[in-house]
């Protein structure tokens, strides 16, 4: 053991600075990433997405609105699940089908609770996904650009 703590002693080790236990953690790679999702949370997430997916399928409050889960979010902690959801129909109310996901959450949670076996159930928070909006926006940008390009190619020609 005198051998492994005599590496970590000295002034241009970054690792001295740490305590006895963080530096054995760190070692064993115990330590987690608070900006990286690690392997477990990236897993419980998946598995999270195709529960709540099989539950949304068979809930008649949703029949019609066509409604997809784009991802799901968890923190280290697994406390809360952040599923981000969108829509086909551009002219469904996000706020009625917000209200609708949220009203059906516990049972979904509980049922998502006993089929997962975790010790704690994270808590459902849904949002709406707004990345495919900013596609279709970005997508109108390109093109309006292109027409400019096709009606005045002066402005292509360096001066």
């Amino acid at each position: 053991m005198q051998g492994k703590l005599r590496g970590w002693v000295g002034e241009n080790n970054e690792l001295a600075s740490m305590k006895f236990w963080e530096r054995v953690a760190y070692e064993h790679g115990f330590v987690e990433s608070k900006r990286m999702p690690t392997r477990r949370t990236v897993r419980v997430a998946e598995v999270l997405r195709r529960e709540l997916a099989a539950c949304m399928s068979q809930s008649l409050d949703l029949e019609g609105m066509l409604i997809t889960i784009s991802s799901v979010e968890l923190p280290p902690d697994m406390r809360q699940a952040y599923i981000y959801v969108s829509t086909l129909h551009p002219e469904l109310d996000q706020e009625k089908a917000l209200a609708i996901l949220m009203r059906n959450r516990k049972e979904w949670q509980s049922s998502i609770g006993r089929r997962l076996g975790l010790k704690f159930t994270p808590q459902l928070i849904f949002r709406f996904d707004k990345a495919v909006e900013r596609g279709d926006r970005i997508m109108e940008i390109l093109t309006k650009l292109e027409l400019e390009k096709k009606v005045d190619p002066s402005k292509d020609q360096p001066e």
